[in-house]
C-alpha cells in the first residue's frame, strides 16, 4: 500500500519546476528519494473539486451523531450545515422548523470540526481529494449519490446477463425484459457478449417473487458487490470518500464488500467496466 505522507510529499514536489524539485529532494534520505521516484505521477483527474468534507458526504452519515444530541444542540449544529443536509436531517429528526440561526465564524468552525471528527476520528486524517493517488476511476469523486446508484445498477447488468443464460422459461424472460428500459436492454446485450470476470454470487431468481421492486433489489446487491471488487485495490481514503457519497446503508454495505478477499482478483476488469460507464454518465 502506498505511504500516504510520501504520496502527499511527491504531489507537492511535482508542483515545482524540475530543477527546484531536485534541489529540495537532496535533503531527503536516499531510501525516501527512491520510493518517491518509484511512485506513479498522477495524469488523471487533477481538477476534482475540493468540497468541504460535510458537503461531499451524504447527509445520512451525520444522523447517528445528531441522535445523541439534545434538541438545542441539534439546532445549533444544524445551523452549520448546507440547506440540503439541514432539510433532510430535520425531516429524519422530526424537527418541524428548520433552524436558521446565524452562527459566528468560530462557533461554525467548532460545529463543523466536531462533526468531521465524529465521522473520521480525531484528528481528521483523510487525504484531501486533490492529494489522492492516481486512479483511472478518480472521476467517481464527481458523482452524487443518484449518479453512483446509477453506476451500481449499470454494473449489475453483467450479472443479469450471466443469469439469463440459465433461464429457459419464456414467461420469466418476458417479465424480466418488461422491467428494463431500452438503454438497459442495449447494455444487457453488450454484457451478454462480454466474458465476465466476476460472478461471486448467483442472482437467486428462483426465489424471486416476480415483482419489479424485489428484482431491482437483487440487481442492486450484485452491482454493489462488483463495485466493492473494483474498490478493493484502491487507496483506503478513496474508498472512504466513495462509500460516504452513498447513503449510510449502502455505504456500510459497500465498505464490507471491499474487504472480501474473493473480490480482489476481479478488480482490474471491473475497473475497466467502470471507466466505460463513467464516460456514459459524463
Amino acid at each position: 500500500m502506498m505511504n500516504s505522507s510520501e504520496w502527499v510529499l511527491k504531489s507537492i514536489l511535482n508542483r515545482y519546476p524540475e530543477n527546484y524539485r531536485e534541489s529540495l529532494q537532496r535533503f531527503l534520505p536516499e531510501t525516501t528519494r527512491e520510493r518517491l521516484d518509484a511512485m506513479p505521477t498522477s495524469e488523471v483527474e487533477t481538477d476534482i473539486e475540493e468540497l468541504p468534507l460535510l458537503e461531499r458526504i451524504h447527509w445520512s452519515w451525520l444522523l447517528p451523531a445528531f441522535e445523541t444530541l439534545t434538541l438545542r444542540e441539534q439546532k445549533l449544529f444544524l445551523s452549520a450545515l448546507s440547506p440540503l443536509s439541514k432539510e433532510n436531517l430535520c425531516r429524519e429528526l422530526k424537527i418541524k422548523t428548520i433552524p436558521n440561526e446565524e452562527l459566528s465564524q468560530i462557533v461554525k468552525e467548532f460545529a463543523v470540526q466536531t462533526l468531521e471528527e465524529n465521522l473520521t476520528g480525531e484528528p481528521v486524517q483523510l487525504l484531501p481529494v486533490y492529494f489522492l493517488p492516481p486512479t483511472p476511476i478518480a472521476s467517481m469523486l464527481r458523482l452524487d449519490k443518484k449518479q453512483l446508484v446509477q453506476l451500481i445498477d449499470a454494473l449489475s447488468l453483467n450479472d443479469l446477463a450471466s443469469e439469463l443464460r440459465q433461464i429457459v422459461e419464456t414467461k420469466i424472460l418476458k417479465k424480466i425484459y418488461s422491467f428494463l428500459s431500452e438503454e438497459e436492454k442495449k447494455s444487457l446485450k453488450k454484457a451478454a457478449n462480454t466474458k465476465q470476470p466476476f460472478t461471486a454470487m448467483r442472482l437467486p431468481l428462483e426465489k424471486w417473487d416476480g415483482t419489479e421492486k424485489s428484482f431491482r433489489l437483487l440487481l442492486h446487491k450484485r452491482g454493489l458487490a462488483r463495485l466493492g471488487a473494483a474498490l478493493s485495490t484502491q487507496h483506503p481514503d478513496f474508498i472512504w470518500y466513495i462509500s460516504h457519497q452513498l447513503d449510510i446503508g449502502r455505504g456500510k454495505t459497500l465498505a464490507k464488500l471491499v474487504e472480501s478477499e474473493a473480490a480482489r482478483g476481479a478488480s482490474q476488469p471491473i475497473i475497466s467496466q467502470i471507466e466505460d460507464l463513467l464516460k456514459e454518465i459524463a
